[in-house]
């Protein structure tokens, strides 16, 4: 049994290092040729350019032709945009990185772009460069392209629309150049502070339409007190010298004994007013701490005197 596992343990171990074998080649070819266009638009107008380009390990580096090829594009997107663009030169840069692993080189280059974008009543507005003919293939062919912006900017309009969008970090990204080659790329940043200003002005005249509310709603308060007081005091003085102002439903009780020649039972008074017999109890007890009637026992039932005194009659 022994023979038969190191035999199959052989072929599997040919079997995967042939399929390794194969695979070399296509995961070394996937890591070259590879071109990444980082842009960072700045505040001043200008672009921050970082291109990253992945190749074979025997692939020479562009030095020389790095610069010549920057400033050949700028020159031909100025004559397309008539806007004077310029390279500052100081920020040329340019690194390599080799791996012998994946044998492949990885070379950066970095540069300036002065002038780049528009700047017009708190927006920048930019992408008419990418009109010019050829524009990525002057540089170094199709790639992802990411563009961030300022932190104190947020996006207005973009065209094309972007692969990916993150605000959070303020940058889009497009998989591919290509999507630029046709109709008119433009992407237009609004200032953030512009935006708060704005909706600080809406913010203000809520306000001021809640404090207007107020005063108004208070106005009218005042107003309804008013008519209440003024009510109150054109009723007292409709009312006769020294009667007292009681609730309508003493009052009609007080006529109702009065009608009766000042003397009534309390229960014809709960029948003929309508009340409950809690309800008129309730009343005559009122009226009778008040001053205002008399009553006493008789039987089952009690008898409810009128004091004249009281109601202000004659003796």
């Amino acid at each position: 049994m022994r023979p038969k596992m190191r035999v199959r343990r052989l072929i599997i171990f040919c079997a995967i290092s042939a399929l390794l074998l194969l695979l070399l080649p296509l995961y070394t070819a996937h890591c070259q040729n590879y071109v990444e266009y980082k842009i960072q638009i700045n505040s001043d107008n200008s672009a921050a350019w970082t291109i990253t380009k992945v190749s074979s390990i025997d692939t020479s580096i562009d030095v020389g032709g790095f610069q010549q090829r920057v400033v050949t594009l700028i020159d031909a997107a100025a004559n397309a945009t008539q806007r004077e663009m310029t390279l500052d030169a100081n920020s040329l840069e340019m690194s390599d990185d080799i791996s012998w692993e994946t044998q492949s080189r990885k070379t950066v280059y970095a540069f300036k772009w002065q002038n780049f974008s528009v700047t017009d009543n708190g927006e920048i507005t930019f992408g008419d460069v990418f009109r010019v003919a050829d524009f990525f293939n002057q540089l170094y062919g199709n790639g992802a392209l990411q563009i961030s912006y300022p932190l104190t900017y947020s996006i207005l309009s973009v065209f094309p629309r972007p692969d990916e969008r993150d605000d959070s970090v303020q940058a889009l990204k497009w998989l591919g150049t290509e999507y630029f080659i046709n109709g008119e790329p433009n992407i237009t940043l609004t200032s953030k502070s512009q935006s708060e200003s704005g909706g600080g002005w809406q913010q203000y005249a809520l306000i001021g339409a809640g404090v207007a509310v107020a005063v108004a709603a208070s106005l009218a308060g005042v107003y309804v007190l008013k008519r209440r007081k003024s009510k109150a005091q054109a009723s007292k003085a409709a009312t006769p010298a020294g009667v007292p102002l009681i609730e309508s439903d003493e009052e009609k009780i007080i006529k109702v004994i009065r009608s009766s020649g000042g003397n009534m039972r309390q229960s014809a008074i709960t029948e003929q007013c309508g009340f409950s017999k809690a309800k008129a109890s309730q009343l005559l007890a009122v009226l009778e701490q008040k001053g205002v009637i008399t009553r006493y026992k008789r039987g089952r039932d009690k008898i409810v005197t009128l004091n004249k005194r009281a109601t202000g009659e004659q003796a």
